[in-house]
Formats: structure tokens, sequence, C-alpha cells
């Protein structure tokens, strides 16, 4: 007989989750990337109990985006006939662009949680869910009932997986498959990863011919790295998630130089470059060829774990928390906070998407342990006044009398 200690018990993610609100940690029965989210939303102010989904009527029915997926929702619609799942499309920034329902007892259902066309559903709107999660983390994601974040979509489940642009590597968007939880399947992942990789092919059939050569090895290759990958033609710079999340724009040049280099002969098979955040990386390149012609070079990248310069030494690790840890763009986004501005103000000035504002707004938060902006401008604040010279340094100085 099975004796009552030999019972494993289904573990409550609802209590989970409001322990770990309460202050608790996440236990690590949760799913590694639901913790994270949770976090995530959490750190953006959200509860679970509060359920509030912005609306933008602006819709872009009929963009790039919306043409290549079309026939693929469409015939994926096809293929779920008379199934309980709908298929959705949404843009990067979380909001529904397009909703497929073959189930029509569905409809009522996604109505009710504002799961239709126009209706945005970043994570740190609503919190954990699929196509929110999915964007926030740069890689297909499923969130099956107690999962949520949100109280209010704990009876549904979604699987979603982004769109990148094969141009330049950034999220177009996502793809979605979206069911009562009761009716979930695990088929509805990796139908999500397909759609999106169709998607993505047919966005390179819209380019030139050396283009979409190009951009068909970075999806081959892309789906076999195991770190950071670069792609650098004449025109165009592609990159891979990991690579995105270690790379920032002023490196694009920097990178352009190093490829100039390597392709020219003036360098072994391995380079080592530092990037502007500090980080070293060493980089193993080969030469992107279509028969005898050369159109760029692939870059595989290695940050340099034991320093944070150009001079590595032993020990010297890049700090993970502290005002040590930001990057220059997390620095300059705490300069912005800190006078008031919005995450769409701050975007405007550094050239970024608000929901990108928001994705290092939250790092920041992680790295310095604050919960808002207004303890983060509190701290920028004493940061700039431990860092201010003392009146007696001025007079040393000849800065005063």
């Amino acid at each position: 007989m099975t004796s009552a200690t030999d019972v494993v018990l289904p573990l409550d993610l609802r209590g989970a989750l409001a322990a770990f609100l309460a202050g608790d940690a996440v236990p690590g029965q949760v799913r590694a990337e639901i913790g994270a989210s949770w976090r995530r939303s959490a750190a953006s102010g959200l509860k679970p109990d509060r359920f509030e989904v912005p609306f933008d009527p602006d819709v872009d029915g009929d963009g790039p985006l919306v043409q290549a997926a079309r026939p693929v929702l469409q015939q994926l619609a096809v293929d779920l006939s008379g199934a309980p799942v709908a298929v959705l499309l949404a843009n990067e920034r979380g909001q529904v662009l397009d909703r497929r329902v073959p189930d029509a007892s569905l409809i009522a259902r996604l109505d009710r949680i504002l799961l239709a066309p126009g209706f945005v559903y970043a994570e740190d709107l609503v919190g954990t869910n699929g196509m929110g999660t999915a964007l926030a983390q740069r890689s297909a994601a499923a969130v099956d009932g107690d999962e949520h974040f949100a109280d209010a979509l704990t009876t549904a489940a979604c699987a979603a997986a982004p769109i990148s642009d094969p141009r330049h590597g950034g999220i177009l968007g996502v793809i979605d498959l979206t069911s009562l939880a009761e009716d979930a399947s695990a088929l509805m992942l990796p139908l999500a990863r397909r759609a999106a990789r169709e998607i993505e092919q047919r966005l390179i059939d819209v380019t030139g011919v050396s283009e979409r050569l190009v951009l068909q090895r970075f999806l081959r290759d892309r789906r076999r790295a195991k770190g950071p990958l670069v792609f650098i033609t004449q025109r165009t710079m592609i990159t891979n998630a990991a690579a995105d999340r270690l790379i920032e724009a002023d490196d694009e040049s920097l990178l352009r130089e190093c490829a100039t280099r390597l392709l020219s002969g003036r360098h072994d098979e391995a380079a080592r470059i530092v990037l502007t955040s500090g980080t070293p990386v060493t980089i193993r390149w080969e030469p992107l060829v279509d028969g005898g012609s050369q159109l760029g070079a692939v870059l595989r990248l290695a940050p340099v774990a034991d320093a944070r310069s150009g001079r590595p030494r032993a020990g010297d690790r890049h700090p993970t928390f502290g005002w040590e840890s930001l990057t220059g763009t997390e620095r300059s986004v705490v300069e912005l906070v800190a006078q008031g501005l919005t995450n769409r103000e701050a975007g405007e000035r550094l050239f970024l998407s608000h929901h990108t504002v928001g994705f290092h707004l939250r790092s920041i938060f992680s790295k310095l342990g604050v919960n808002s902006r207004v303890e983060l401008t509190r701290l920028a604040i004493e940061h700039d006044t431990e860092r201010a010279p003392h009146q007696s340094d001025l007079v040393a100085l000849g800065g005063g009398r």
C-alpha cells in the first residue's frame, strides 16, 4: 500500500504565486520560464486580481507582417477546423492584429478576456501569457491555466512563437494558439513554431535573390546555433536572440569593422573585441559566399567570462548587481527616467520602442533591487550625489575659495 507520505500532490500554482507576491521565493516546481515571467510581471507593478487590457484601435491590418502571415493563418485555421483552438497574430507590441476561431463556441470566451484585434497583450501590461511572454523572452512560450499571472486568464491555455524579421533579426510579432485550459494540447507549441517559421520564409520570399540566400542561411544556422550568432552583409546585420541580448546598437559599426578586417585576411580565424557595454568577446568567423561571390561574414560570439575589459584579469568578473552591472543603454534609461520621462518619451530619445525601454527598465529594477520608478529616481539622485566632488575637493582643485 502507498503511505500518505508517498503521495505527491500537484503544485498549487495560485498559492505559489500568492506566496511569491507576499515575499517568498518561487517554488522550484514552477517551470523556470513561468517563474521568470512572474518576476517580470510583479516588477511591472501588476496584480493578479487586476485585469486591464489596453486597447489600441489603430490596427495595421494590411502591413507586411499581416500580408506574409495571412495564408499561413488561413491554412492553420483550416487544419484546426472543428478543434477548440484559436489562431492569433500580434505585432511586436503584443497588439492583436488578426484572430481566427474555427470553433464558434470559443469566440465568446475569448471576447470575455479581451483577446481580440486591437487589444494589447504585452507581458508588462497583462502579466504572464503566451504572446506577451514569448515576446518578452524572445523565444517560444507555453502558458497553461494557473500558470498565468492574471486570475482572469487561468481558464485559458496558450502557446506562442515569435516571428523574426529575416532582414535584421528583430522581432516583428508573434503567432499564438489559444484554447480553454481543459482543451490544451501538447501539439499547440510545435504548431505555433512551425507557423512562425513559415511566416518568416514568406517574408524572405519578397527580398532580392542575394539577400534571400543570406536570410535562408541565417534561419538554417539560427536553429542550430548554441550561442550569439551575427550575419553581416554590406547592407544588413542579422542577429539571433542570444546575440541580440548581448550587443547594443552602437556595436554594429564595431562588428562591421571587425568583419572587414577578418574578410580582408588581416586576422586569424578568431578575433577579440570589447563591446560598448564593456563586455569582451571572442569572435570566430567564416565567410558567407554564394558560388564565387562573397556576400558577407558569419560571426559567432563568445563572451569572455573572466574579464570586463580587453585585458583579462584572473577573478575579475562582470558584476551582476549594482550600478556597475548596468549596460550603457541601461544607464541612459536610468538618466531619462530620473528626469521624469515616460517609456515612450525615453524611447524616442534613445531610438528604441517603448516596449524595449520597458524591458531595460525591468532589468534595471532587478540589478538595483528596486520595484518602482520612484525608488529608481531616488537611488539615481543619491548615486549622483555620491559621485559629485565634495566642497573640500573642489577647493583643493581650485574650484572654490
